[in-house]
């Protein structure tokens, strides 16, 4: 039931979601001072930009550590393979859609990291991506991703 909530409460917002001003987006380049990252992350579409401004502003109230505040940043960009509607994401998210597109949704992380993989010369800008989110998914991020 709490994760229907929760999918429910994220669906409303994504409605909702509106462009980033500009002090947020200078918020932005601070943290993601590679060109490449900062193209991947205005690649998202916007509820997605700004739903990953939102977790980086959860998560600046836990860490400084700029691994878990590009983490944050970056965490949807697997997302930027297709254009997925908010009521795709809840019945995916839920496992009512199990179609090939909901389970390659499912995977946005992998494809994200597969993404990040194929740009050149970001390898240890990257490294926290694999460790942090693939393999052990962060224990901030994991609060604050909602």
């Amino acid at each position: 039931m709490n994760q229907i909530y929760l999918k429910t409460k994220r669906a409303i917002r994504y409605l909702f979601y509106r462009h980033l001003t500009i002090d947020e987006q200078l918020h932005i380049s601070y943290v993601l001072t590679n060109e490449e990252l900062v193209k991947q992350y205005w690649l998202l579409n916007k509820a997605d930009r700004h739903h990953s401004f939102e977790v980086l502003m959860r998560s600046i109230k836990l860490t400084i550590d700029s691994d878990v505040l590009k983490l944050s940043l970056l965490h949807d960009i697997g997302k930027n393979k297709a254009h997925y509607s908010w009521l795709f994401r809840i019945l995916s998210e839920l496992k009512i859609n199990s179609s090939q597109k909901a389970k390659e949704y499912l995977r946005h992380e992998l494809i994200g990291y597969e993404v990040l993989k194929k740009i050149d010369g970001i390898d240890n800008d990257i490294s926290f991506y694999q460790k942090e989110l693939i393999k052990q998914r962060h224990y901030v991020l994991e609060k604050m991703d909602y």
